[in-house]
């Protein structure tokens, strides 16, 4: 899923002026990191930092960011940098003591050769798919998306949905039935709607407890600040 919503992402990242294109990068890749470095094994103190040292390295690389197909996706990249993340925690205490950035962001490309991790690709599927829900959330009326909310990610019946929202069940039809046809227009995959649904669901759940959430991002935006241009706009 290259979305034209990621490869525009990834283009507004090399401007290191666009704070914005950093906030929404963090807000739609963190817990994707977060939970697959949690998942093999890491504590969500390790998780923690290498949600850090992935952002960092994003930060660093960011002028190779470029949409060219011949060169690999971005996605491969980013695993290879959280697999090789998580395997330094696995190594002596020496290695683990030495930030993955330090052979530079872009040295974990020389692993991309190794057979993409299957999980990941499905897990950053679903975290695109949630990114783009989240753009859709801002360019319909409240009313509009909380019908969709409650009837599709909640799964509430159409009659309950119309009580709660004051809207026709009709509306509540074509509150439906307008997003997932926007979702598709950004990019989603073109299928059911009852598959779609059942992705968005499963896209929105499980995520890390409010306090983790605060901890983490806390932690990264000092992260990022150290590793911002100087006040005369050049990289240290």
């Amino acid at each position: 899923m290259n979305t034209p919503t990621q490869v525009t992402l990834l283009d507004r990242l090399r401007e290191a002026s666009d704070p914005l294109a950093w906030d929404e990068f963090y807000q739609r890749y963190w817990r994707l990191i977060f939970s697959t470095a949690r998942r093999r094994g890491c504590s969500d103190h390790t998780a923690e930092e290498i949600v850090q040292e992935a952002m960092l390295a994003v930060f660093r690389g960011r002028d190779a960011f470029r949409y060219d197909p011949s060169r690999g996706r971005f996605r491969d990249w980013l695993g290879t940098v959280v697999r090789n993340a998580v395997a330094a925690r696995r190594r002596s205490p020496a290695d683990r003591a030495r930030p993955l950035a330090d052979d530079g962001p872009l040295a974990a490309l020389a692993d991309t050769a190794a057979e993409p991790d299957a999980e990941w690709q499905r897990r950053f599927d679903l975290a695109t798919l949630a990114s783009l829900l989240d753009v859709v959330q801002h360019e319909v009326a409240p009313a509009t998306f909380q019908a969709f909310e409650l009837a599709v990610l909640q799964e509430m019946p159409g009659t309950d949905v119309a009580r709660v929202t004051g809207l026709s069940r009709n509306a509540v039809y074509l509150a439906r039935r307008r997003i997932f046809a926007r979702l598709k227009e950004l990019g989603a995959a073109a299928e059911p709607a009852a598959s779609l649904a059942a992705r968005l669901r499963e896209a929105l759940r499980d995520g890390p407890r409010p306090s983790v959430e605060r901890a983490v991002t806390i932690h990264v935006e000092q992260t990022l600040l150290a590793a911002r241009p100087d006040d005369r706009g050049a990289v240290p």
